[in-house]
């Protein structure tokens, strides 16, 4: 008669080919580690006289989240059933935590012919499943049932804690963030815990990145500079933090950076996965690590975001750049020249800059110049009318202006304000609670007054020729662009008259002391 366990004890005739398996949620688990599971399935292959031929080692997957299927090295041994004979876990909780998993497994054993094994099942002894009976069948989905409802109850203690963990500013556990590591911290209250504390290497990535973003960088392109770069990726990041193999193929993403410019992670803030920021009762955010950027940082980051937001709404940023992008416009419809080659008489091809524009009168024919010669002539003519001036810098004494607070707060307000109707019973009183205690925080900010910086115009001692000699190409474009130099490219007359007679230079030079005063005065009304 089959039996469900079979404490085996005699040799087969031949040698089993054991397949052994290794599954772990979380690496730093001392109690279930890779070493300890490997140790007690190897004793489990001798056992049964079998000879172990490979092992699927799966960390930091999660039982609850995947099937055996969709576990990347076990899937490996499963699409090649010709290959083993039998297959050993530890305990059936690194197998299967579902019912309807551990029935697929069965059906496949029973279809393939396959022995499954667990080097400690009840009572401690090694169990062995056999599919040859309805009623082992039956009895092995009640061991499933255990595993899976076991599984459940530790995810809803682990909830638990985690929400005590979080309420004290303790790091609850999960992936760590990228800048951070887990470190230990006497906290105020005089008990220890865990806390995300700043990772040298990867805040400093983090921070650069930061930067790129707040100085208009696209978000494809920090993407693209981190890649080129060789900086560690998060995945990997967690990986050195373990002490495990690193991904060579790990990759960083756009989505990957964009969420990390958006989250409140800079600052420390406890953030859900889904980005939102955890609150308490006065609806404070809740710190659970260090703050890798000032809150004049943060700020700045905000608006770099929002604009960038903006940019991908109004379409991808322009391909089509050159040295006079913005500077050189055609006579007759201002729009930009664009940078092209074209035919000349003598059938060479040369470098031009042509309007493309549909704006353009189709009576009057297009404007095209050669590339080197407008480049050359509009340097030159600008050190030679504005070079000799020398450069000026607005200085700005901060003030006081919590009005980028107050933008947050009312941020924080509103979406704590949309979430309130779908509350009931603690949650709607935990809501109320921070919603009353950012209201009270901002009639404190509104009541202080804006003080605006005091502004100083300030000579440097180079010029603006200097500046522009010593620049790149697009260095030099930019101080054109922000002294909003203009150059017009004429009417077409011929390929032999000079291109220099057809370009006229034009600026509306800003007034800094104009600049200032005005700034000034806007700052004094608010």
């Amino acid at each position: 008669m089959t039996q469900l366990m079979r404490r085996s004890g005699a040799m087969p005739q031949r040698a089993l080919r054991v397949v052994g398996a290794i599954r772990l949620s979380r690496y730093h688990d001392a109690t279930t580690s890779p070493e300890v599971q490997e140790e007690m399935i190897t004793l489990a292959a001798n056992r049964i006289g079998g000879s172990l031929v490979g092992w699927a080692r799966d960390i930091d997957v999660s039982a609850l989240k995947t099937s055996p299927w969709e576990r990347e090295e076990l899937s490996h041994w499963l699409q090649r059933p010709d290959d083993w004979d039998v297959l050993i876990w530890q305990r059936m909780d690194r197998a299967v935590r579902s019912m309807a998993d551990m029935a697929n497994l069965g059906r496949f054993a029973k279809q393939h012919g396959k022995r499954l094994i667990f080097a400690s099942g009840p009572g401690g002894d090694m169990l062995e499943l056999d599919f040859g009976s309805a009623m082992s069948e039956l009895i092995m989905l009640i061991l499933a049932f255990a595993a899976q409802l076991e599984g459940q109850t530790i995810v809803e203690r682990n909830q638990g804690a985690a929400a005590r963990l979080q309420s004290l500013g303790r790091w609850a556990g999960g992936p760590v963030p990228y800048g951070f590591q887990p470190v230990r911290k006497i906290f105020p209250d005089g008990n220890e815990g865990w806390w995300l504390g700043e990772h040298p290497e990867t805040a400093d990535i983090r921070r650069a990145s930061i930067a790129r973003t707040i100085a208009l960088k696209s978000y494809s392109s920090t993407t693209e500079w981190l890649n080129t770069s060789g900086a560690v990726t998060p995945t990997n990041h967690r990986a050195r933090l373990a002490g495990r193999e690193e991904d060579p193929e790990s990759q960083w993403t756009t989505t990957t950076v964009r969420s990390m410019m958006l989250s409140d992670l800079n600052r420390g803030h406890l953030v859900t996965r889904d980005g939102v920021t955890v609150r308490n009762p006065d609806g404070s955010p809740v710190i659970q690590g260090d703050a890798l950027i000032s809150d004049e940082t943060s700020r700045q980051l905000r608006e770099a975001t929002k604009a960038l937001a903006v940019e991908v709404l109004q379409g991808p940023r322009r391909r089509d750049a050159h040295e006079l992008l913005g500077v050189l416009v055609c006579h007759d419809c201002a729009s930009n020249m664009h940078a092209g080659t074209r035919t000349m008489p003598d059938e060479t091809r040369a470098e031009v800059f042509r309007c493309n524009s549909d704006r353009h009168d189709k009576s009057v024919p297009k404007p095209a110049v050669t590339k080197a010669t407008t480049v050359a002539w509009v340097h030159s003519e600008f050190v030679e009318r504005f070079g000799f001036m020398r450069r000026t810098q607005i200085v700005r004494t901060a003030g006081v202006d919590h009005r980028p607070e107050i933008e947050e707060l009312e941020e924080n307000l509103h979406e704590l304000n949309e979430r309130f109707p779908r509350m009931r019973g603690a949650a709607a009183d935990l809501v109320e609670s921070q919603m009353n205690g950012i209201s009270d925080r901002l009639a404190e900010l509104q009541a202080i007054p804006v003080e605006p910086p005091k502004i100083q115009v300030v000579e440097l001692d180079t010029t603006w020729g200097d500046a522009f000699i010593a620049a790149s190409d697009e260095g030099k474009r930019q101080i054109m662009l922000d002294m909003s130099v203009r150059v017009t490219v004429g009417p077409p007359t011929g390929w032999r008259r000079p291109v220099e007679e057809r370009l006229t230079m034009t600026i509306d030079r800003p007034d800094p002391e104009a600049d200032a005063l005005e700034e000034a005065l806007h700052q004094a009304q608010l």
